[in-house]
Parts: C-alpha cells; sequence; structure tokens
C-alpha cells in the first residue's frame, strides 16, 4: 500500500487557488470527535461543537482548507479506501447540514502504520506538501472528487536546524497531538495545537489574526 490517498474537492482555477493561504486541519479531535480505535464506519462520525461555524469562517477569510490524517486502519486491513470514502462523505456532509459553506478542499490520507516506516506519515510534512503542491501548484490534480492513491511522498526533514518558511505566510497546521504539530513545524506552517474534546473552535479567531504566529514546538 502505498499511499497517501487524495481526494481533490476545489474545482476552481490553479490561479486562483494559489494565492490563497492553506489550512491543514487533522481530521479526529479537530472536526470530529475522536474515538478508542478508529472511526470505522460514517454512522461514527460526529462533529465536535463549533467545527461547521469555524470551518465557514476559514472559507470566508479566504483559506483553503485540507484533511491531513493518519488512518492505518487501512493498512491494517480494517477497511479499504471505499469505507474511507463513504466516512468523510459523511463528514462533509453534516458540515454542510449546518453551513453550506463549511466545504474541504481537499483530503489527504496516510493509510499506514507507525511500523511501516512511510514517508507520508505525520510527523512527516510530506501530506502537507502534497497538499500544496495539487491546491497551488497543479492546473489539473487528482480527478475531482474521486479517491486516489498518490503513490511514495518523500520530504526530508533537518529536525535539529531551524523550522523552514511555509509556502505562504499564514499558512496554518492544527491538531491535537504531538506529530501533527512536527508535521506543520517540518512545513513551516503556523502551529495552533487543540484539545481533542473542544477541537478547531478553541483557536479560530487566533488563526484568522495573521499577527499571531501560533504555538512554539520544539522538535
Amino acid at each position: 500500500m502505498e499511499g497517501p490517498f487524495v481526494r481533490i474537492m476545489n474545482a476552481s482555477p490553479v490561479a486562483k487557488r494559489g494565492r490563497a493561504p492553506i489550512a491543514f486541519l487533522d481530521r479526529d479531535g479537530v472536526v470530529n470527535v475522536g474515538r478508542a480505535g478508529y472511526v470505522n464506519r460514517p454512522s461514527e462520525v460526529e462533529l465536535l461543537d463549533g467545527s461547521a461555524r469555524s470551518i465557514a469562517k476559514l472559507k470566508r477569510h479566504g483559506f483553503l482548507v485540507c484533511i491531513v490524517t493518519n488512518q492505518s486502519a487501512l493498512s491494517r486491513g480494517l477497511w479499504g479506501d471505499a469505507q474511507l470514502a463513504v466516512i468523510h462523505d459523511a463528514l462533509q456532509a453534516q458540515l454542510h447540514a449546518i453551513d453550506s459553506t463549511a466545504t474541504f478542499d481537499a483530503f489527504i490520507t496516510c493509510p499506514h502504520r507507525f511500523e511501516d516506516g512511510c514517508s507520508c506519515r505525520k510527523p512527516s510534512p510530506a501530506m502537507l506538501h502534497l497538499g500544496h503542491r495539487l491546491l497551488r501548484e497543479d492546473s489539473s490534480p487528482a480527478p475531482m472528487n474521486t479517491l486516489v492513491n498518490a503513490g511514495p511522498q518523500t520530504y526530508e526533514v533537518d529536525w535539529w536546524g531551524d523550522a523552514p518558511h511555509a509556502p505562504h505566510p499564514t499558512d496554518v497546521m492544527v491538531g491535537d497531538r504531538r506529530s501533527d504539530m512536527g508535521a506543520g513545524w517540518a512545513y513551516g506552517a503556523r502551529l495552533f495545537r487543540v484539545s481533542g474534546r473542544v477541537g478547531l473552535v478553541e483557536v479560530i479567531e487566533r488563526i484568522i489574526d495573521a499577527d499571531d504566529v501560533g504555538d512554539a514546538f520544539q522538535p
């Protein structure tokens, strides 16, 4: 299983997307309630309070919104990519039921376990760099609304050096785990760590403040 799995939802011209900041969001504990084990089926998708309002606010402030999530249930054989797609459909549908503008631009999913030694699993920044390339640079990325395997993603990180500069100065990474913060640091994003019981709404006002440099992180 190569991965990561990619699903593009934004059909707007790359010239328009290329100027926008990206909010990279972990999924479980940021947008929806995380569960012991995994979110295994659409019926287990439960939004965290304020998620729809927060994502709609990001969109109003010009952000592209990209989910970057580790889902090792795929490589463990608990379920496959078709189930991943219907889980994400349920997540998007619940957001739209509250606010029709609360829309994701892309889902990027690492299917591997830690012990697989892949190059895409967070804290690697590979999924963030892939999101940047697909949303900002590729004039014809993965087919719209189609789940595809993007193949191996390799990105070297100097964990002992300084954080790099993100492609856009207000790009952000929001997560509830240290691995999320590591991925965002290695990409150069502003970092916002949230409680998994509260999620995105906890930091939304800080994110849209371009002068907020985010949370400190030491690799």
